[in-house]
C-alpha cells in the first residue's frame, strides 16, 4: 500500500461526534482478573455462499430451529446486500430473520469475498488525491446542503452473556434534522427476554459529525489505498487508516481511543458511502471492544436526491458481555411547517 500525501481539512465542531455509550458507566471498572477468559462470540465458520445454500430450503423448517442454527454461525466474509436479501427471502419467521441480521451485521466489519472485488487497477497517486479532495469538499460543503428532514430510526438490539447472541429489544424514534442540527427524541422500546433492554453503544452523529471525525482523523492517520468495491451503481474506492489515541476524536465511554478503520468513497463525486471505526484494544479499560459501521446511500426528497445515512452497526463488549445494535434509517420525509391565514379575525392593537 502507498500512503497518500496529507490533505488539509478544516476542523469543524465535533460536539457529540462519534458515538454514544449507553448503560456502561464511565466509573465502572470491569477488568478481567488474571487468567480470566474473555467471553467470545466464535461460532462455526461459514462463507456467504455456503450460508445461502444452507438457507435455500429453510422455509420448511420451524422458525426457532433456523434461528438457533444461525446463532451458532460466524461468517468469514462480508455478506453483500444482494445475498442478504436472497437469504432473507428463504426465512419464514421473525426469530430467524433477526438471527440473520445479527449474523450479517457482525460480518460488516470484514472484507467482501474476493469474487465480489472488482478487478480494477489501483489508481495513480494523482487520481487518489483527486478523490480525497472531492471527499474533503463533500464533508465541508455538501452535507450542509441537506434540507430539513425527519426519518424513523429503528434500533434492533442483541446481547450475548449467559446465552448466545439474542434479541433483547427494538426501539423506534423519529429523528429530525433541522438547520444543520440533529434532534433525537425519546425512543419507544419493546423489551423482551430478561427485560434489560438495549445496552452497549450505538452510533450517533450520522448526519455530519461522524464524517468530520473520520475524515479529520484519517488525514493525519496513515491514510492508504486498500481496494475497489462494487457499489450499487459503480465501483467505489476503499481507503484504510489508523489513528493514535493522542490525535483521536473518537470518543468512547468518556475517553478518546486510538482506532483504525475504512472510508469508502464514490470516486466520481467524493461522497462517503461507508465508514468503519474500530477502537484499538486496551485490556485495562471497561469497554474492550467499540466498533461501528455507518452506511450511506441516495434518498429522494422533494424531487431531489441526497446522500443520507441508511444503516449503522455498533458492536461493543466488556470481558463478560457483548452488545450488538443494528440501526436503520427509514421513511425519510421533508420537514415542512405549514401556516394558514384564517379570515374574519380583527386586528389586535
Amino acid at each position: 500500500m502507498k500512503q497518500l500525501m496529507p490533505f488539509v481539512v478544516a476542523l469543524l465542531s465535533l460536539t457529540g461526534a462519534a458515538l454514544r455509550a449507553q448503560n456502561i458507566s464511565a466509573s465502572t471498572q470491569l477488568r478481567p482478573a488474571a487468567g480470566r477468559r474473555v467471553l467470545a462470540l466464535a461460532g462455526r465458520e461459514i462463507s456467504g455462499e455456503q450460508l445461502e445454500q444452507m438457507l435455500a430450503g429453510s422455509n420448511r423448517e420451524p422458525d426457532v430451529k433456523v434461528a438457533k442454527q444461525l446463532s451458532d454461525l460466524e461468517l468469514t466474509e462480508r455478506l453483500s446486500a444482494a445475498r442478504l436479501a436472497r437469504c432473507e427471502a428463504n426465512l419464514r419467521g421473525p426469530d430467524a430473520r433477526r438471527a440473520l441480521i445479527a449474523l450479517a451485521d457482525r460480518s460488516s466489519f470484514l472484507d467482501p469475498p474476493i469474487s465480489e472485488i472488482p478487478a480494477i487497477a489501483e489508481p495513480d497517486p494523482q487520481a487518489q488525491r483527486r478523490m480525497i479532495a472531492l471527499s474533503e469538499d463533500y464533508v465541508k460543503k455538501a452535507i450542509h446542503q441537506l434540507p430539513n428532514l425527519y426519518a424513523t430510526r429503528v434500533t434492533i438490539s442483541f446481547q450475548h452473556n449467559k446465552e448466545p447472541l439474542h434479541w433483547v429489544s427494538t426501539e423506534s424514534a423519529i429523528v429530525r434534522y433541522r438547520d444543520g442540527q440533529e434532534e433525537r427524541p425519546r425512543v419507544r422500546t419493546v423489551p423482551v427476554g430478561d427485560g434489560s433492554g438495549a445496552g452497549g453503544m450505538t452510533t450517533a452523529g450520522e448526519f455530519g459529525p461522524i464524517l468530520y471525525v473520520a475524515l479529520v482523523d484519517s488525514a493525519q492517520g496513515n491514510l492508504t489505498w486498500s481496494h475497489w468495491e462494487q457499489g450499487a451503481a459503480s465501483p467505489e474506492a476503499v481507503y484504510r487508516y489508523a489513528v493514535i489515541a493522542g490525535k483521536s476524536h473518537y470518543h468512547v465511554n468518556g475517553q478518546y481511543r486510538g482506532y483504525h478503520g475504512e472510508i469508502t468513497v464514490d470516486p466520481s463525486n467524493g461522497t462517503i458511502r461507508r465508514l468503519v471505526l474500530r477502537a484499538d484494544p486496551e485490556p485495562n479499560l471497561p469497554l474492550l471492544k467499540a466498533d461501528i459501521v455507518v452506511e450511506y446511500g441516495p434518498v429522494e426528497l422533494g424531487g431531489k436526491t441526497y446522500i443520507c445515512p441508511l444503516k449503522g452497526i455498533a458492536l461493543s463488549a466488556t470481558w463478560n458481555r457483548w452488545w450488538l445494535n443494528d440501526v436503520a434509517f427509514e421513511q425519510y420525509h421533508l420537514y415542512q411547517a405549514n401556516a394558514q391565514l384564517l379570515p374574519g379575525f380583527a386586528k389586535v392593537p
